[in-house]
Parts: C-alpha cells; structure tokens; sequence
C-alpha cells in the first residue's frame, strides 16, 4: 500500500501503524487478561471464522442486493446478515461450552456483534485499498487480496472486544 498515491502521508502512515499495531497489542492483551483470557481469545477467533464463513455462505446462497459497491462489488447484505447470524450461533455456542450456560443470550449477542465488527473490517480495508488504488493489500498471498485482507476483520473485531472489556473493567472500578 505505502507505493501508491497519499500514502507518503504523514495521517496514513500513523493511521497504518496504529491500525497495525492496536489490535496486535489488545490481542496480547486479552490472551494476558488473569479471568478467562485463554477462552475470550479462542471465542474471539471463532466468531470472526464464522462470521466470515457465514458472510461467504449467505451471499453465495441468497445473493441478492450488494452493499456497497464501491468499496466492495462481491459484499452482499444477505451475506452481511449470514455473518452477522453464524457469530451469533458461534458466540452462543463457544460462550455456553467455555462458560457455561447461564449467559446465553448475552453469548449470542456478542457473537453477532463482534460478527458485525468483521464485516466492518472487512469493508473498511476493502475501502483502504480503494483510497490506495490496489486490489491486494500485498503479494504475499497471490489471489486473496493479501495479508491484511486475511486479517480485516480480526482486527475490528479484536479491537471492538478489548475496548468492550476495557470499559467493563472501568465501570467495575468505578462502582466498587
């Protein structure tokens, strides 16, 4: 991305770098967390696998009218709610497995909402590489837009997570 047009750009270049390196720090963050960290983690990662399975599956099934064409001509709102649905069902399932089953609506609506946050991702890189003029983010995977679009939605949704838990924490602390 750094060879094309405005990406000399002071803003981009920390926008890059925090968007980069935010993530991979509240990653860490959330694995270290001493309650749970292990088991957020491994939920985290198999929402966004099934949001992304269930985007895939419900636009190819249904199809039907695009999203946003110009960010992203092949993101179907049938396939957005397939996402959205598959985390809810991966987040209640992981939740009441890793968890217990007292919280399972509470599961659901993570799992859908961190479903959401990687179809953001999603778009949201899919808009980046538009801005820069590219169809892949990098060569390193030839055909599959790149490392990043690999990533796009883990890094919203691992974002959206940690803040969540962050202002949760804060709350805590400020009650007790």
């Amino acid at each position: 991305l750094t060879q094309r047009a405005g990406a000399g750009r002071p803003a981009w270049i920390a926008f890059g770098a925090a968007y980069i390196i935010a993530p991979c720090v509240a990653l860490i963050w959330l694995r270290q967390a001493p309650e749970h960290g292990r088991a957020m983690t491994l939920m985290l990662f198999v929402i966004v696998w099934a949001a992304d399975s269930g985007g895939y599956f419900g636009g190819r099934l249904v199809g039907g009218p695009k999203m946003s064409p110009a960010l992203s001509p092949a993101k179907t709102w049938a396939g957005a709610v397939g996402g959205v649905i598959f985390g809810s069902l991966a987040g209640l399932g992981v939740g009441a497995a890793l968890f217990g089953r007292d919280g399972l609506a509470i599961y659901a609506l993570v799992g859908g909402s961190l479903g959401l946050a990687s179809i953001l991702g999603d778009m949201a890189e899919s808009g980046f590489k538009r801005v820069f003029g590219v169809k892949d983010a990098s060569g390193l995977i030839p055909g599959h837009g790149g490392v990043l679009h690999r990533l796009d939605g883990m890094i919203v949704a691992t974002t959206a997570m940690t803040l969540a838990l962050f202002l949760h924490m804060i709350a805590d602390r400020v009650q007790g």
